[in-house]
């Protein structure tokens, strides 16, 4: 199923597939400033602002009905309260890892 929640242990892996960073690409209406100097190119800074945005609002498609729309009575499944210690999303972006509030998010590539 999709996303697939497992518990390791005390540890929590979500996996989730979807095309997170390019659809957020779309929607975006500002995007995320360049002029900063941390050494990161465009694409590593909106995948970075894609796992900021996941985390902080504690959900897997944080994007508006229009776009992404959702089931409600499965909504619960897609939200991320409390933060899992992993998520691991299958995105067609580059592979990254990225650590953020104490979750690892890590992209291995698509699933397929």
């Amino acid at each position: 199923t999709n996303p697939c929640r497992i518990q390791y242990f005390s540890k929590e892996i979500v996996f989730c597939r979807q095309d997170l960073v390019s659809k957020m690409r779309r929607s975006c209406l500002m995007a995320p400033r360049d002029d900063l100097d941390d050494g990161r190119n465009g694409e590593e800074r909106l995948i970075q602002h894609a796992i900021k945005t996941v985390l902080d609002q504690g959900h897997l498609c944080p994007l508006p009905q229009v776009s992404c729309p959702v089931y409600w009575q499965y909504d619960h499944s897609l939200r991320l309260y409390p933060l899992p210690d992993t998520l691991v999303m299958g995105d067609r972006v580059k592979q990254f890892y990225e650590s953020y509030a104490q979750c690892d998010t890590i992209n291995p590539g698509t699933f397929s």
